[in-house]
């Protein structure tokens, strides 16, 4: 009778972890898998621009943004919708004037930038509603011209992506900030 009791004993704890294991499997068929569509750009070079910008100068900036060219298009590349197309390219010329540092993206993290610049067919990113603060900004370059811009809020996973004909709309996915953000700390 001892035997009888243990087999069904047995049995049942069987049956609940074979639910279990259903279960898991069930749920993990229901999350998307991402698939990857076509490169954002085709490069040979990348640039690479940072400001080191204090949530509490967004006032300050905001004010002084009449004063002068300068202050102006700090405005508009920090806060605002420059460059507006990929053939908008002043405000390179002012860059180290603005207060951005430069720095070349070293090729052997192409790789690694191709796999955050990429379509993807499912979002698994978040954006937060604040106001976006444009402290990066890559610039892709194919033979020395322009090719792609990108202006990144690591803060509040905004961005801007100008030069592509790629769909851009679920870029932030697979957690593309997290991966960018330490491809451009190791360089």
């Amino acid at each position: 009778m001892k035997n009888f009791w243990l087999l069904i004993l047995l049995v049942l704890i069987n049956c609940k972890k074979q639910n279990v294991n259903e279960n898991i499997k069930t749920e993990l068929e229901k999350i998307p898998e991402i698939k990857y569509g076509k490169s954002f750009f085709d490069y040979d070079q990348i640039d690479y621009y940072q400001i080191d910008f204090k949530e509490n100068q967004i006032t300050e900036l905001d004010s002084n943004k009449e004063k002068s060219k300068i202050d102006m298009l700090k405005y508009k590349l920090i806060i605002d919708e420059t460059p507006t197309n990929i053939n908008d390219l002043e405000f390179l010329n002012y860059m180290n004037k603005i207060g951005y540092s430069k720095k070349e993206i070293d090729t052997s993290k192409f790789k690694q930038m191709d796999k955050v610049f990429i379509e993807k067919t499912e979002s698994t990113g978040y954006t937060a509603a604040c106001i976006p603060v444009f402290r990066d900004i890559l610039i892709f370059k194919k033979r020395r011209k322009v090719v792609g811009i990108v202006k990144i809020c690591f803060e509040c996973h905004q961005y801007r992506i100008i030069g592509t004909n790629a769909n851009i709309d679920n870029f932030g996915s697979d957690s593309d900030y997290d991966q960018l953000g330490r491809i451009l700390e190791q360089n």
